[in-house]
């Protein structure tokens, strides 16, 4: 007859077996719930929201968001449509492997207009191919005087073999205003925009604005300092 009276050191050893699989459930749980939250929370429309996600390891939503009402009334100057902006923290690490299941999960249903992103979610983010090229963009003087370093890559046609050099992003390394507010690590992350979300001219303007704040009250502390 098995031994069924409870001990430490029987939990212990169950525990040691079967770590890995409650580990895994916890992770398929967490992803479950994140994958209903997303299928079924009331939304607004994607052509009035403004949706900027912060992909990183670690990153706080929070301190970004608490700017979002600002960014919407300047945004509703020009078209009164637009209804929100809003900041999302998106955990992003390339060794965990839901990572990439939630970041292309948001990105199939269109939730996605931009992202400030870390290098590895930069680099999933350019392999996805659903990035909006800022070369034009960045012509016509989106961001002009704002000292962002474009981030250019060149991507080879599988069919065809040729190349294309292209601007991907912009380096976030002089906002140090994203950490210093406890937003997001800025050092060698990058802002970008991608062309499956439902409005991407409100989002450019929208990250515009967003950089302008952040550097000027960065060059405004250092005067201080």
């Amino acid at each position: 007859m098995p031994d069924t009276k409870f001990s430490w050191r029987g939990l212990r050893e169950h525990l040691r077996k079967y770590f890995i699989f409650y580990l895994l459930g916890i992770a398929l749980g967490v992803f479950g719930a994140e994958m209903l939250w997303t299928m079924t929370r009331p939304r607004i429309p994607s052509e009035a929201s403004v949706n900027i996600y912060l992909a990183a390891g670690y990153s706080d939503a929070e301190p970004l968001q608490a700017m979002a009402p600002d960014l919407l009334a300047r945004l509703r100057a020009d078209d009164d449509t637009i209804q929100q902006v809003y900041f999302e923290s998106l955990m992003y690490n390339d060794q965990v492997y839901t990572s990439n299941m939630l970041l292309l999960t948001r990105l199939s249903v269109g939730e996605c207009d931009a992202f400030l992103a870390s290098q590895e979610a930069m680099d999933a983010l350019v392999t996805s191919e659903t990035l909006v090229p800022l070369d034009d963009a960045l012509a016509e003087g989106w961001m002009s005087g704002i000292g962002l370093e474009p981030y250019v890559i060149t991507t080879e046609d599988e069919d065809t073999g040729k190349t294309a050099t292209w601007t991907a992003g912009l380096r976030l390394d002089s906002v140090d205003a994203l950490a210093e507010m406890g937003a997001f690590d800025n050092e060698g992350a990058f802002l970008c925009v991608t062309t499956n979300g439902g409005n991407t001219e409100a989002a450019m303007k929208a990250l515009e604005y967003l950089m302008r704040d952040l550097t000027e009250a960065s060059h405004a502390a250092t005067k201080a300092a």
